[in-house]
């Protein structure tokens, strides 16, 4: 497991969002953040660790970033 990966579980684990908000342990995002994602990049977030999850969140936070 390499340093990102190992990142990518600590947020997840987290019960807070890379927006700040609360969200749920073992969920990437918080409602508002998740929702306001396309439909692709969603589903693409249910992929594991080391099989699509790190693009998948790569791609998220781009276009999350993008927003603020």
């Amino acid at each position: 497991m390499n340093d990102e990966q190992k990142r990518l579980i600590e947020a997840l684990i987290s019960t807070k969002c890379r927006c700040g908000n609360a969200k749920a342990s073992k969920q990437t995002f918080c409602r508002t953040c998740y929702l306001s994602l396309p439909k692709q990049i969603r589903q693409a977030l249910y992929k594991r660790i080391s099989q699509g999850y790190e693009e998948a969140y790569a791609a998220a936070a781009e276009r999350l970033d993008g927003a603020e």
